[in-house]
């Protein structure tokens, strides 16, 4: 039997209360698949934190349907095999990271080793410090390992990279890849295209409660777009001319162009392009569109209207 979706909404709407009601959720259809890393992006309110609450049971749906494992959130079904990292973990600032573990341990019929789980997170140095006292990326760690040690079959992770220095958030990604390799199904909402850059299998983006975006990385890079900078407004015809038949050349916002060809970018494409700057005494400067390209205009939107294109 297929592995069921770690997260299937049908048109799931959520909203807090207000004059006018505040939407987190407008209608969001998603599957996030039973398997591997996805990533679930979005701007600060497009709904990310809400449907993690929605999916882990603390907060519900004002209509439409979510499943989680296939089974309804929170129900007895996922309490033990469906771990649960939230923004605010709530963890207690007067114990120690390694008694709250043993003791979160006892709630569940196969727990991992607290000793396995605090080398994973990379705490040991400060697993007898109370929680209060740990820095912002050490309780991150604290909170993260809290949802490993049931041995979960998934986790839902809200921003788990958040006040991690460069070097902890380079090892947490190993530890993160390491345990989709032991077979954990994750959501990881994040911020970061850096963490998605390094882990995500797959990818969601969310805005203003709906999906904007979904794929795999490869599925989403950017393919035949170069973004250029160069003085506004210059007059793209002779590039065109250039170009591949079907390219195209739109002024996104002034001074910054983005260059579409019907295939993929090559040198020979990149050459034609900075010759034509050096043509018009414009310094070039050139980049062939990553996957973070894509993932910022689907966060953001689409160019501001009256972006100007010319087409050859």
């Amino acid at each position: 039997m297929p592995e069921p979706s770690l997260l299937h909404a049908a048109g799931l709407a959520m909203s807090y209360p207000g004059k006018p009601p505040v939407v987190a959720l407008d209608g969001l259809d998603l599957e996030v698949p039973g398997a591997g890393i996805t990533c679930l992006l979005g701007a600060n309110g497009a709904g990310k934190t809400s449907l993690l609450e929605a999916a882990s049971g603390l907060r519900a749906g004002t209509s439409g349907r979510l499943t989680v494992l296939g089974e309804p959130p929170g129900s007895a079904a996922n309490r033990s095999r469906l771990g649960v990292m939230l923004q605010d973990g709530g963890l207690p600032g007067s114990a120690r990271p390694r008694e709250f573990l043993e003791y979160v341990a006892r709630l569940y019929p196969r727990p991992r080793s607290v000793a396995e789980v605090i080398d994973l997170v990379d705490i040991a140095d400060c697993a007898s410090t109370p929680i209060r006292r740990l820095s912002g990326g050490q309780a991150r760690r604290v909170a993260w390992a809290a949802a490993m040690i049931g041995n979960p079959v998934a986790v839902l992770l809200d921003e788990p990279t958040a006040a991690l220095d460069p070097v902890a958030r380079s090892r947490l990604h190993e530890a993160l890849a390491a345990e989709s390799g032991r077979g954990t199904a994750m959501l990881i909402a994040t911020h970061l295209v850096e963490d998605v850059s390094a882990l995500a299998d797959y990818v969601c983006v969310l805005r203003d409660g709906r999906l904007a975006l979904a794929g795999t990385p490869e599925e989403l890079r950017p393919r035949g777009r170069i973004d250029l900078r160069a003085p506004a407004h210059l007059r793209p015809d002779g590039l065109l001319d250039a170009l591949p038949s079907g390219s195209t050349i739109e002024e996104a916002r002034p001074g910054h162009y983005i260059v579409r060809t019907p295939q993929d970018v090559d040198p020979a494409i990149v050459g034609t392009v900075t010759s034509w700057c050096a043509q018009h005494a414009a310094t070039p400067d050139v980049a062939v569109a990553d996957l973070g390209a894509a993932l910022y205009e689907a966060i953001a939107g689409e160019p501001p209207i009256g972006a100007r294109g010319v087409e050859r």
